[in-house]
């Protein structure tokens, strides 16, 4: 395995190269640039770094070929590419080879350092090094999955949350945050700590609908002794576990009058007073809230204070529900599955690859429990196929039923554009994987897929791959 805290940086721009030695030097990481892809693999194999960034397109070694060729030599290698020039073929393709994320040029220093951070935290919990490798000996839970789910996409409104993301995590405003169940408001506020310089102190989410009204005054506030039955020792509350970094309140909407009172005044006082206590402890926490109602809603009703409201409404910030991010979806899946296959399946071999009627569905379904049902589907596909390929068989029911009950709809526009950006995805992906078995042999390419010799040769025409293998 590589050394957690050295990197490689690859690219054939010297400007380029020496901008983000000085960025990850400062932070500090132990930082090598190699300008040469060549000089670069002979590095990995001598230096062992744990992270290597490597640009998309260079003249002799491309991005991909540098990740493919820094896998075999250590498997638990971390590799993310730099790209100007992201699509979805982009990421599925990098994903698929077994890169731990890619980031887009122009790209400011606060989303270098995150991407960095990232994959050296997810070395050290073994998420992704034993995903990617294969080595896994114990299955993690889905919890532990869930926690190295990165905001994923290239669809404007993300690229738009992205953005406002990197501009308020530096600084110490309040942030509500927007969204319906499952579009990973928990994850947004964990970036915004993470860029923030608050990122190594604590970060505590807490889920506001969860407790009862009682429970939840003491385990933000805390308490004292003999404050209440069963109060035999003093406790401090979540408000001072934070102190110094990040507090998350989860579902803010479903906090009682009594506790939105005592809220407003942590806000406007910096300071907490536990429960049965009169000594108040001073306190430097920074606040993001989220909500899946309208606040100024609820305010109108009576139901929420409005004092409150625009104390917590100071940067107010929307994620959008996966149904209107179609170009997201497939990127999406692919993730997904890419992190599930090898833990779920007792085969070490390639990542599956979703067939075009299982992206059809996957298009043509609303997302009502948005990324998060997403998710839950690829497990459930990574479990239950059997070869390499995700097909229609392996989705939930519910999209057998839509595709009985929509396959005469007409197709909106916008759906048919998502659909052959989709299909064509996919279709470069597995061209790929099919020549690079084949060593690049047009001929024996087609005898595997039962195909043609011309109908190869037109689809790599296609896809922009001639010269490639």
């Amino acid at each position: 395995m590589g050394i957690a805290g050295k990197i490689l940086i690859v690219d054939d721009e010297q400007e380029a190269l020496e901008n983000c030695r000085r960025i990850l030097s400062r932070v500090p990481y132990d930082c090598m640039v190699a300008s040469d892809p060549n000089d670069a693999l002979d590095m990995i194999e001598r230096e062992r770094p744990g992270l290597v960034l490597t640009d998309l397109r260079m003249p002799k070694l491309d991005g991909i070929e540098v990740l493919a060729a820094a896998k075999r030599m250590d498997p638990a290698v971390l590799v993310v590419l730099l790209t100007a020039h992201a699509t979805v073929d982009t990421a599925v393709t990098a994903m698929r080879h077994g890169a731990f994320d890619y980031i887009t040029k122009p790209f400011t220093s606060d989303e270098l350092v995150l991407v960095a951070r990232r994959a050296f935290e997810s070395a050290m919990s073994g998420l992704d090094a034993d995903v990617r490798a294969g080595a896994s000996e114990e299955r993690p839970s889905t919890s532990s999955l869930n926690e190295g789910v990165r905001l994923v996409g290239n669809s404007r409104v993300i690229r738009e949350v992205l953005a406002l993301v990197s501009k308020v995590a530096r600084t110490d405003s309040n942030v509500l945050v927007y969204g319906e169940s499952g579009t990973g408001k928990e994850m947004v506020a964990r970036m915004i700590h993470e860029l923030s310089p608050r990122a190594d102190l604590p970060f505590v989410p807490v889920d506001c609908v969860s407790f009862q009204d009682s429970l939840l005054e003491t385990e933000l506030f805390g308490h004292e002794k003999g404050a209440f039955t069963g109060a035999h020792t003093a406790k401090a509350g979540l408000f001072e576990a934070a102190d110094g970094g990040t507090i998350f309140l989860d579902e803010v909407s479903g906090m009682s009058a009594n506790l939105q009172a005592r809220l407003l005044r942590v806000l406007q006082e910096r300071h907490v007073r536990r429960v049965g206590g009169t000594r108040f402890t001073p306190l430097n926490v920074r606040m993001i809230a989220a909500s899946n109602q309208d606040l100024e809603e609820l305010c109108r009703r009576g139901s929420f204070r409005e004092d409150l409201y625009y104390r917590l409404n100071v940067i107010p910030l929307t994620l959008p529900p996966l149904r209107v991010r179609g170009e997201d979806i497939l990127l999406l899946a692919n993730e997904f599955l890419t992190r599930f296959a090898q833990r779920v399946r007792l085969d070490i071999g390639p990542v599956p690859t979703i067939d075009p009627s299982a992206v059809d569905l996957l298009m043509r379904y609303s997302w009502p429990g948005n990324v998060r049902e997403l998710q839950n589907v690829m497990e459930r596909a990574a479990v239950l196929v059997d070869g390499t390929t995700v097909t229609s068989a392996h989705l939930p029911e519910r999209f057998l039923a839509l595709s009985e009950s929509e396959s005469s709809q007409p197709e909106s526009s916008s759906y048919k554009l998502a659909k052959q950006q989709a299909v064509e995805s996919f279709e470069r992906g597995f061209l790929i994987d099919l020549l690079k078995r084949n060593e690049g042999h047009m001929g024996r390419a087609a005898r595997e897929a039962g195909v043609d010799r011309k109908t190869i040769e037109r689809m790599v025409k296609k896809h922009g791959l001639r010269g490639s293998f």
